[in-house]
């Protein structure tokens, strides 16, 4: 299969976001060793893009939203994407939204918002 993915600036916003909070709590490799797995993790969307389970939030969009797990236990995020298909074997993965999971669930209007405007 021929899928890009492609992160949105919102998308990145988060990650650097978390990888400075990882930075600070922690060292600058701990932080980049962090961005490096979850970014490694993020593009085998290219090939296995159905592997993650639908978003529970994404239920009324009308659209499916699919939700890629990254990290071990109360260290886990939440990578949230959604898959424009061009053709059975090609399309973009679009991931719009990264979050720790243990943060509130989004409501589908917040979720919305996400996937429509992808400014940080």
């Amino acid at each position: 299969m021929a899928f890009l993915v492609e992160i949105s600036p919102r998308a990145f916003n988060d990650l650097d976001e978390i990888a400075r909070y990882i930075q600070e709590q922690s060292s600058f490799e701990h932080a980049e060793e962090w961005f490096n797995g979850i970014m490694a993790s993020i593009h085998t969307l290219e090939g296995m893009l159905r592997r993650c389970p639908v978003a529970d939030e994404s239920e009324d969009l009308g659209q499916e939203v699919r939700v890629l797990l990254y990290g071990k236990r109360n260290r886990q995020y939440k990578v949230y994407y959604s898959i424009r298909q061009r053709t059975i074997s090609t399309g973009t993965v679009q991931v719009f939204h990264v979050r720790h999971w243990a943060r509130r669930s989004l409501i589908n209007d917040q979720l919305r918002q996400l996937m429509f405007d992808p400014t940080p």
